[in-house]
């Protein structure tokens, strides 16, 4: 079960300087005759109630403002990576003031379980209750055997999620042969975070809107949402732009593996289990299932509060994202949280040589027998511009 491909019923804000764009054009001043309106001391245009008269436009009049039609026609000639990448590490948007923030704040206020729940919010919460099952059952049937497939499937799932899905989909850091693309997104299904083209979205906005109103898992809203609470809440996140229709990821909507897996996610995850217990029965279940996602998804989802309360900042970002080394230990690098939010495009996310990423040893081996290619590393010349620049914005606000 996963979010639908198609528009969501509830009202997606867009982004507020193009909504400001459309208004300018559609009031020009040029569709109103001269010879038919007078102008108060109050700048106000009363036209004539016995005439109505149709405006001609001439060759050389325009219907839309020169500054409107110069930024459409720049967003055309732009490549829509381009922008996209722009505006995915650069971009902060004022908080949400129209009425979803309003709808927003009344679901905050409902609760958390005091509230309509969505088909796939019942599945997803079923499936994470009986991986706990699981988990606590898998001491009482301890097996060598199944205890090692947990360890393999662990590294297996994890390293493809935060290679395939995180560095590669989301931030494009690197490229690599189609067919390896999708055995590691495929890996990193059975992580457990559900598919890529929602998990992508959802982290493509975190980056965007970053501890703002709009950001899908902001510590803000709690410890708890912010670890797992926003994972079950399908209406509220489809209030928040792009992640109800997935406008930010077209380029994954696009192609018909990413689309299968979205819409038949919980089938693998299902399909695993299966697989596991035929083969060595519910010591296999248990742990291959419920011990190694309970304990794998725990750590992960971990990053979004704990990696933005505790921990060191060594790039002065404008959010409060911070580096923690336990965490990066457990999640395959994925904790050096503040050094990746000062220059998310890093393939790398342990900057320093004391930072161990294991993700990026992985990217690393890729590249040198030519499968990994494009992989985008900072410099100590790069690294030194960025604090300087997160220095200056800081200091300018």
């Amino acid at each position: 079960m996963s979010l639908p491909l198609n528009p969501s019923a509830f009202p997606i804000v867009t982004n507020t300087k193009c909504r400001i764009r459309h208004v300018v054009a559609g009031s020009s001043g040029n569709n109103i005759s001269p010879q038919n309106t007078r102008t108060s001391s109050t700048n106000s245009i009363v036209t004539s109630p016995t005439k109505q008269v149709v405006p001609k436009t001439s060759a050389n009049q325009n219907t839309t403002p020169n500054h409107v039609t110069k930024a459409a026609s720049a967003a055309v000639a732009v490549p829509a990576d381009t922008v996209e990448a722009a505006t995915i590490e650069t971009e902060k948007v004022a908080p949400i003031e129209t009425s979803n923030k309003l709808e927003l704040q009344r679901m905050r206020n409902g609760g958390f379980w005091n509230r309509k729940w969505h088909m796939m919010d019942v599945t997803h919460l079923l499936l994470t209750v009986g991986a706990h099952g699981l988990a606590l059952s898998a001491p009482f049937v301890f097996n060598a055997g199944a205890v090692w497939v947990a360890f393999v499937l662990s590294l297996m799932t994890g390293i493809s999620k935060t290679l395939g899905y995180h560095r590669l989909l989301s931030h494009k850091s690197f490229k690599l042969p189609k067919w390896l693309e999708y055995c590691f997104t495929y890996c990193g299904c059975h992580f457990g975070q559900r598919d890529p083209i929602f998990w992508v979205s959802v982290h493509k906005n975190h980056h965007k809107y970053t501890d703002q109103e709009r950001d899908p898992h902001s510590p803000r809203e709690g410890f708890w949402f912010s670890h797992f609470g926003w994972y079950y809440y399908h209406e509220y996140l489809a209030m928040k732009p792009e992640i109800g229709v997935y406008s930010n990821v077209p380029e994954l909507k696009a192609q018909w593996f990413y689309r299968f897996l979205h819409d038949t996610y919980v089938w693998h995850i299902i399909g695993l289990g299966v697989l596991l217990y035929f083969v060595g029965g519910y010591p296999y279940l248990a742990w291959g299932m419920g011990a190694r996602m309970v304990m794998a998804n725990h750590f992960s989802f971990l990053v979004s509060p704990v990696c933005h309360l505790w921990g060191g900042r060594p790039y002065n970002t404008s959010d409060t994202s911070t580096n923690n080394g336990i965490l990066a230990l457990l999640t395959f690098g994925e904790g050096w949280h503040n050094n990746h939010h000062a220059i998310p495009k890093s393939a790398r996310h342990g900057l320093e040589w004391w930072q161990f990423d294991s993700t990026w040893g992985v990217i690393k081996f890729l590249e040198m027998v030519g499968l990994a290619t494009d992989v985008y590393i900072p410099t100590e010349a790069d690294k030194k511009r960025t604090k300087l620049s997160l220095l200056t914005n800081a200091a300018s606000i």
